[in-house]
Parts: structure tokens; sequence; C-alpha cells
């Protein structure tokens, strides 16, 4: 038993499962069926010494045994390591697709930190740009504020000497400002209200008053007052006020024009007296032959065209017309537009004439007056401006006159 023992661990016996693969383990555990009852190899340490003596005289079947439980335990061994390095590999190819996405992560973060970098770096280039440009525009700025308080300056010593001009005038400097003033009143009469005859006579007060300051450096405005005095005079000048007044009362006067009719021209109904002379028994005949006839057929005879009638319904109609027209002629004398007061006045007048009647006292009494109106000569004012007055206007503000050029008309 001790033998059997030595052989079976001895390095012969060790050596024989290295060149066991090559044994078909179905064919050895078939014939070890067939010879022996089947044991557990596990058991085979645990049977008692008594129980191997059945067992001595079959060493070979044993051996065999033996080498099939170490050929499965090597083929278990093999899978668990191929399953083994297949776990590794999926663990590999996990961890290595989880770096990966970690990596891509880090590169977008990296990205977007770059690009907010950018971002700042670009901002902090502008910041010192607009820092430049706002110092130019203050600087721009600063110099006009300067160019306007040298300004300030020149014009304020201009003040200063003007000041003391005045200061050192003369006591009659109350009599220039008047002059002026009369100047600017015969402008507004001889522009405004077209009144030349009032004109001259304010420039004539203005040169008296100008005369009474008995200073020879005022000769100039003198000479200048005189021009315009002459060319005030020969503006014609026209009542324009007459006028307008006039136009008023013919426009009041219309409600009682009479108008047109056509028995305004009929002849004078015949006498139809029979007298008792047997001698004028033709004429009674005749007179007697018309008195019957006569409330049957009316018959009159005109020697001119008839004018056109109108019926008294209109006359409202007509008599605004003719006040308009009026009123025309009115705004065209305050305008001095001499075609458009002519042209207005006529056309009333035709009106008038047309449709009223013209043998009654108030109608000819009004075509009378239009004629009258339209006599009125409207002379146009081609004088623009005064010469005197910018002299003037030198002397109340300087105290005298700064230059000695004649002013031209």
């Amino acid at each position: 038993m001790d033998n059997n023992k030595h052989d079976a661990q001895s390095p012969e016996s060790q050596a024989t499962p290295v060149l066991a693969p090559s044994v078909n383990t179905d064919d050895v555990a078939a014939k070890t069926e067939a010879t022996e009852p089947q044991v557990n190899p596990l058991e085979d340490k645990a049977v008692k010494p008594a129980d191997t003596k059945p067992q001595a005289s079959k060493p070979e079947s044993t051996q065999a045994t033996r080498q099939v439980v170490q050929v499965n335990r090597s083929s278990w061994a093999i899978r668990f390591g191929v399953l083994l390095a297949l776990g590794l590999t999926v663990c590999t190819i996990g961890g290595g697709y989880l770096l990966y996405q970690q990596m891509q992560q880090q590169l977008q973060l990296q990205e977007t930190k770059n690009l907010a970098l950018q971002d700042q770096l670009q901002q902090a280039l502008l910041a010192p740009n607009q820092r430049i440009a706002q110092l130019e525009q203050q600087q721009l700025s600063d110099a006009k504020t300067f160019q306007e308080l040298a300004k300030l300056a020149t014009d304020q010593s201009q003040l200063q000497d003007r000041l003391n001009k005045l200061a050192q005038r003369s006591p009659t400097h109350w009599m220039a400002s008047e002059a002026e003033y009369l100047v600017n009143m015969a402008g507004r009469k001889l522009w405004l209200e077209k009144d030349p005859r009032t004109a001259t006579d304010l420039l004539k007060s203005a040169d008296e008053t100008i005369a009474a300051m008995n200073n020879p450096a005022l000769l100039p405005i003198r000479k200048a007052l005189a021009k315009d005095i002459a060319a005030t005079t020969n503006i014609k000048s026209a009542d324009i006020e007459g006028s307008v007044l006039a136009i008023d009362a013919l426009i009041d006067q219309l409600d009682k024009l009479p108008l047109n009719r056509a028995d305004t021209n009929a002849s004078a109904p015949e006498d139809t007296t029979i007298s008792g002379d047997l001698n004028d028994w033709q004429s009674n005949l005749s007179k007697t032959w018309k008195a019957l006839t006569q409330d049957f057929i009316t018959i009159r005879h005109r020697t001119a065209d008839a004018p056109a009638l109108l019926a008294p319904e209109q006359q409202w109609y007509l008599v605004e017309n003719v006040r308009h027209k009026l009123l025309q002629a009115q705004l065209a004398l305050y305008r001095y537009d001499r075609a458009a007061y002519h042209q207005s006045l006529m056309m009333a007048r035709q009106w008038i004439q047309t449709y009223f009647d013209v043998q009654a006292h108030p109608t000819t009494e009004a075509i009378a007056e239009i004629d009258k109106l339209a006599t009125l000569e409207l002379d146009p004012i081609t004088l623009k401006s005064f010469a005197a007055k910018p002299l003037l206007l030198q002397l109340t503000s300087y105290g005298e006159l700064t230059s000695s050029e004649e002013p031209q008309l």
C-alpha cells in the first residue's frame, strides 16, 4: 500500500498529466466505468487504509481517473481566464469611452473659457479706445468753450467801451432818441398805413429835433433826412380812408336800390273820356272802341332792347354779390392794388346798371359815386427804407457818428 502511494506521487506519475490532453476523456471514462465502480475522486483521500486493499490490484485505472480530474480542472481554469480577459477588455473599453467623454467635456469647457477670455480681452481693449475718444471730445468741447469765453470777453470789452461813451454823452442825447422814434413812426405810416403825407410831417419833425441839438457833427443826419423828406413828398397821396368810408356808405345803400321792372318804360294811358260835341263823333267812337278792347289786349312799344329781368325773390343774391365786389375794392385799397381795385368797382357798376332801375334817383347816385371812386389813382411806394435811420441808430448807441460815409438811397 505504501508502494502504491509512492508510485502515485513519484515524478513519473506527476509528469504524465502534461501529456494527457491528447487522450480522449470520454473513452477513458467509459473504460473505467466498465471495469470498476464509480468512485468520487474528491473522496479518494478520505478512504480508509483498510479499503485500499481491493483497489491495489488496479493502479492503472486510478491513475487515469486522476488525469481526467486534472484535465477538467485545467479546462475550467482556461475558461475562467478567457472570461476574465473578456471582462477586463470590456472594462478597459468602457473606461476608455468614459475617459474620452470626460476629455471632450473638458475640451468644451476649455473652449468656453477661451471664448470668455477673448470677450474680456476685447472689452478690455475697447475701454481704452472709448476713454481716448471721450478725452478727445472733451478736448474739443474745452476748445469751443475757450473760444466762447474769448468772444464773451471781447463783447464785454466792447460793451464797456460803449458804456464809457454813453457816460460821456451830452445832456441832449434824449433828443437823438426822440428823432429816432419819429423816423420809426414815419416808416410805419408810410409802409403799413400807406400815408406818405403823415410820414413826411414826421420826418420834418425829426429834422427839427436834430437841428435843435446845435451840433455840427450831426450834419450827415440832417442831409439824409432831407433826402427822405424829398422822397416821401414825391409820392402821390391818396385818400384811402375817405375812399373806404365812401364804399361803406355805398354798401349801406344797396338794399334801397329799386330793381329793374318790365313796366318802367311803359307808355302813359290814353284819355278815354267822351266829349259832348257832336263833331267829335269819330274820336268818341275810337275812344269807345279802345275802352272796350283795353281789358282784353295790351300792346306796348319799345324802341331799345329790353334789359334782363330779375325776380324779386332773387334780389338778396344780387345785393350780396354787389356788396362782395365792393368789399374786394376796399381790400385792394389797403394793398395798393390798382388793377384789382378798378376791376371790382367796374363789375359792381355793371351789375347795378343791368339789374337795377337806372331811372331811379338812388341808382343814378350809386353809379355816380362808383365813377368818382374809379378816378382814384394808386401809385406804388418804391421807397424801401430811410437813409437817416442807420445814422440815428449810431447816434443813440454810441453817442456819436462812427462813420463819415454818406448813406445811399
